[in-house]
C-alpha cells in the first residue's frame, strides 16, 4: 500500500479522534479532569473545555480539507503545528505537577500525530 494512503487515513482518525475527545472535554472536563490527576475546579474544568473546543474544530478543519484537497496543505501545517504545540504544554504542565505523568502519553500521541501531518503535508506537495 502506498504511504500517503497510509498517511491520509491515519490522519483522517488522528482528525476524528481529536473531534471526539475534544466534544468528551467539552461536554465533561470535570469528570476527564480526575484522570489526569488534575484538580477539577471550576476554572480548570472551564479552561479544559475551551481546549477541547479548539480541538473539535482543528480535528474538524483538517477532516474537512481531507475531503477537499485543495486547503489540506495549509489546514496540516496549522493542525500540525497545533499537534506538536500541544505535546510541549502537555510535557511543560507534567513538568511543572500539573498533570499525572500518564498525561505524557497525550504528549506522545498529540507529538506523533503533528508528525503525521506534517509529513503528510510533504508528501502530498509533491
Amino acid at each position: 500500500m502506498d504511504v500517503i494512503i497510509v498517511e491520509r487515513r491515519a490522519t483522517a482518525i488522528i482528525a476524528a479522534i481529536t473531534v471526539a475527545t475534544g466534544a468528551a472535554q467539552i461536554a465533561a472536563p470535570a469528570a476527564l479532569l480526575p484522570l489526569l490527576q488534575a484538580e477539577a475546579s471550576a476554572i480548570a474544568a472551564q479552561l479544559f473545555a475551551t481546549v477541547g473546543m479548539f480541538m473539535v474544530l482543528f480535528g474538524g478543519a483538517v477532516l474537512h480539507a481531507l475531503a477537499l484537497q485543495t486547503s489540506l496543505a495549509v489546514v496540516l501545517f496549522w493542525a500540525g503545528l497545533q499537534k506538536v504545540g500541544a505535546a510541549a504544554m502537555v510535557a511543560l504542565a507534567v513538568s511543572r505537577g500539573v498533570f499525572a505523568p500518564v498525561a505524557l502519553l497525550v504528549a506522545a500521541f498529540d507529538f506523533a500525530s503533528g508528525l503525521v501531518f506534517f509529513d503528510l503535508r510533504r508528501r502530498s506537495a509533491r
